[in-house]
């Protein structure tokens, strides 16, 4: 009984303290940085207490403001492009694991950063990751797919033929072996997504999460962007002898789906079968 108390006391403490609070919702900032593998929200507002003691004011301004965050991470969570044709408010509306996994995840997450300014607003920041194998959205988001059959990557067609150049020279020595897939999606438009899949020029997919271990996807996602095929995030996730091609076009209501010539899909897929850089998701798409 005397929980029961506590407990409903608490309740009304936090209800208080709301009523007593200023949000400015309107000032909220929240983005989804693709680079930095995060959703960022901020909540802002003020504590509006008659009482004259600043502790009392700062304590309603800073619970305040992280309900504020909180709301405001929820949506841009939820606004998170999964594939070129759904959201994560999509999956939230078709799968219940999806909406509790996001809303426990955000409960339970730590404050990156809380500011208190001169006229007694606070200002909370929270960061969820996109990927990772726990509290990331991608863990929300792949969540109900786990348990589906992976299914191997497509043969090559039979009427093309495709010469591989098997010898590279990479920094003096000679290669054999292609250490990740990059594909220049450069000034067509591409947007990044979670769970892009790549087409041959026939809209046969050749590369999707179907094809790949999902706790793989989660923690490290299936694709890296960058700025070109050279720089530090294409290095680093598609190492110093990439396949590079060039995409014809790209697809889908958001345009994130690279398309291929069926010639180079061919390439890429023959390729793989020696030097599986499609299984450890060493692909980068240059915008």
């Amino acid at each position: 009984m005397t929980s029961k108390i506590f407990k409903t006391c608490m309740a009304l403490a936090v209800a208080v303290m709301m009523l007593t609070a200023t949000v400015f919702a309107d000032q909220a900032a929240n983005a989804v940085d693709w680079e930095k593998g995060v959703v960022r929200a901020t909540g802002l507002a003020a504590g509006k207490a008659k009482t004259k003691n600043k502790g009392i004011q700062r304590a309603q301004a800073k619970h305040a403001a992280r309900m504020a965050a909180e709301r405001n991470l929820t949506e841009a969570v939820y606004g998170v492009q999964v594939t070129a044709e759904s959201s994560m408010r999509d999956l939230e509306l078709e799968y219940d694991i999806v909406r509790t996994t996001v809303q426990g995840t955000i409960k339970g997450m730590s404050e990156v950063d809380s500011k208190f300014f001169a006229d007694g607003t606070c200002e909370v920041t929270l960061e969820m990751p996109i990927w990772g194998a726990s509290n990331s959205v991608a863990k929300a988001a792949f969540e109900p797919f786990k348990n589906e059959e992976r299914e191997p990557f497509p043969q090559p067609t039979n009427n093309v033929t495709t010469n591989i150049n098997i010898n590279t020279t990479v920094g003096g020595v000679v290669s054999n072996k292609y250490t990740g897939l990059v594909v220049d999606c450069s000034g067509l438009g591409l947007e990044s997504v979670m769970s892009p899949v790549i087409k041959n020029g026939n809209g046969q997919p050749i590369y999707g999460y179907k094809n790949l271990d999902i706790d793989k996807v989660i923690e490290d996602g299936m694709a890296s962007y960058a700025n070109n095929a050279n720089d530090s995030i294409s290095r680093s996730r598609a190492g110093n002898n990439p396949l590079v091609v060039k995409a014809q076009k790209v697809d889908g209501t958001i345009p994130g789906n690279p398309v291929v010539s069926v010639a180079d899909a061919d390439k890429i897929l023959i390729a793989n079968q020696s030097d599986m850089f499609l299984d450890n998701c060493n692909v980068v798409f240059v915008k």
